[in-house]
């Protein structure tokens, strides 16, 4: 009797990631939020597919949106994360054993920064969380970036530590030390051993290619729910981005604080007064 095969999410897609021939990394959001968000995704999916008494349903658009959709992007993020593994362990094995726990660090030190000095008020720490936001913004899931992200948040939060915890009770402090140290591990580990270049250049074209066909269906997703819900924009809003929200919030304060520190321009001449009077 033959003996059963047991595939895996990473072999049901990786053939179809081979094809898409994805060399580039497509993402433009950092890879956790990517994965965090595309679950997001796949849960509103499940949870508008039907129409209510009071709303449509995805359902609607199922010859555009086929109603396995939530289910494979399940899947495909299982995949990319047995694909960014394979690869890790060729490039940087250390990140095998710290980065899912650093990324929740920073992760909750980044949050609870933002609850903190979204406050209306601008003062410094804005303008060194935005700088931080902006440098950090496409940070990659090697250790040395990893370390990096993890010093400066810490800092900053340490820095602020003691309004953390008025604004919010619960909030851990331990993160902070703990961000540290993971810092310091991911920056004293040993270098990898060279792999072979055709092994990281296999292993990178495939787990480009599965995040491309993650991208893919997390945007069939919200440009369907788009057309489903636009006179519902409560309900649009769990579809999308927060990431980018917060990245495009960062942005218009970091403007605003720039507009702030500007001189004031000089009134303009009257008709008729020239520009070499005054």
């Amino acid at each position: 009797m033959p003996k059963k095969q047991n595939n895996t999410h990473y072999d049901r897609w990786r053939d179809q990631a081979k094809a898409a021939a994805q060399t580039e990394n497509p993402l433009k959001v950092p890879y956790d939020v990517a994965l965090k968000e595309a679950g997001q995704v796949a849960g509103f999916f499940d949870k508008h597919w039907e129409p209510t008494a009071t709303l449509s349903g995805l359902r609607r658009v199922k010859a555009r949106l086929p109603e396995s959709t939530g289910e494979e992007i399940v899947s495909l993020v299982y995949a990319v994360q047995e694909a960014q593994t394979k690869l890790l362990l060729l490039v940087d094995p250390v990140v095998v054993d710290h980065g899912e726990r650093a990324r929740l660090v920073l992760d909750e030190l980044e949050s609870a920064l933002e609850f903190l000095l979204d406050d209306g008020v601008e003062e410094p720490a804005d303008a060194q969380l935005t700088a931080i936001q902006e440098f950090h913004a496409d940070i990659g899931q090697r250790s040395s970036a990893l370390h990096q992200a993890l010093s400066d948040y810490a800092g900053l939060a340490d820095a602020l530590k003691d309004r953390l915890v008025e604004v919010d009770e619960e909030f851990d402090v331990a993160l902070i030390t703990e961000a540290k140290e993971l810092a310091r591990a991911l920056a004293a580990a040993p270098a990898a051993r060279p792999a072979a270049d055709s092994e990281v250049k296999e292993a990178t074209r495939i787990r480009n290619g599965l995040l491309r066909l993650l991208q893919e269906k997390t945007a069939l997703v919200r440009k369907a729910a788009a057309r489903v819900f636009q006179r519902n924009p409560e309900v649009l809003r769990e579809v999308t981005s927060s990431y980018e929200r917060r990245r495009r919030a960062a942005a218009r304060r970091a403007k605003a604080a720039r507009d702030a520190a500007k001189p004031e321009s000089a009134p303009a001449k009257g008709p008729g007064e020239s520009p070499l009077l005054g």
